[in-house]
């Protein structure tokens, strides 16, 4: 065999090679591929957790304080009802209103006492009792409320699309 042939073969798998680099865009950062989260009705997905958390998030905003980061864990038009409002859908100038009457109430605390929760794929609904507690006049005054909370899993956040309190009689 020729020396030509010889080295015509590793030269043309070079050449070859550097093409399919060339052409590959390794020059460039490559796409990132993030996949859908799973379903809430598919075996091993993470909703009850997920859930479990947005409510932890939203006792945690509430308790601090802070209005922007509570309303950040409420869908576009979702509404709130409880015993001092009708209905006051979360979209528009009502939005930052609502959530800034908070800033009034700096002692305002809340926890969770029981709750129940039903999953119907990516809506899910909890509903229990839950206490207030607020410091007025050097005395410790304590709410306890009913509350119904629905979620919709929202590009794989759990949003609040409803949620009703009631002051227990």
């Amino acid at each position: 065999m020729p020396t030509t042939d010889k080295m015509r073969r590793p030269l043309a798998m070079a050449a070859c090679v550097l093409l399919m680099v060339a052409g590959s865009g390794c020059t460039t950062t490559p796409p990132v591929r993030v996949s859908q989260p799973l379903p809430c009705d598919r075996p091993g997905n993470n909703c009850v957790n997920d859930l479990m958390q947005a409510l932890e998030d939203w006792k945690d905003a509430y308790n601090s304080r802070d209005a922007r980061r509570l309303q950040q864990l409420y869908a576009p038009g979702a509404l709130i009802t409880d015993d001092e409002y009708t209905a006051v859908p979360l979209s528009g100038n009502a939005l930052p209103e609502f959530f800034e009457q908070m800033a009034e109430r700096p002692t305002a605390r809340m926890r969770w006492i029981v709750g129940n929760l039903k999953l119907f794929g990516d809506t899910a609904v909890r509903s229990g009792q839950y206490e207030f507690t607020e410091q007025a006049d050097g005395r410790t005054m304590d709410r306890p409320a009913r509350y119904s909370f629905a979620y919709q899993r929202i590009e794989g956040r759990w949003l609040i699309v409803l949620q009703h309190s009631t002051v227990r009689p």
